[in-house]
């Protein structure tokens, strides 16, 4: 979960951040649903998790928060050891 400063700040924004690093992103929700303030929601690898939150921090996304999403039903393809694709930032 990514916390945006101002509604202005744009999912385009996080991407333009992740893309280059090759790590694929899903939003899978935003608004003000989970909180009180902005913020969206992102689905990545598991083995990416880490980064993405270095990435986020570094460039001025100082509320992301990283959790497990051991709720859902799995995804098409997931395997039974899961690919990671369960994983929230």
């Amino acid at each position: 979960m990514v916390g945006l400063e101002h509604e202005e700040e744009t999912v385009s924004k996080v991407m333009e951040i992740l893309e280059p690093l090759g790590i694929p992103v899903e939003v899978v929700g935003r608004g003000r649903q989970l909180r009180r303030m902005p913020s969206i929601v992102l689905r990545v690898p598991h083995h990416r998790v880490a980064e993405t939150l270095l990435a986020l921090e570094l460039q001025g996304f100082p509320d992301v928060l990283a959790y497990e999403n051991v709720d859902g039903p799995p995804k098409s393809g997931d395997n039974a050891a899961g690919n990671g694709a369960d994983h929230a930032v």
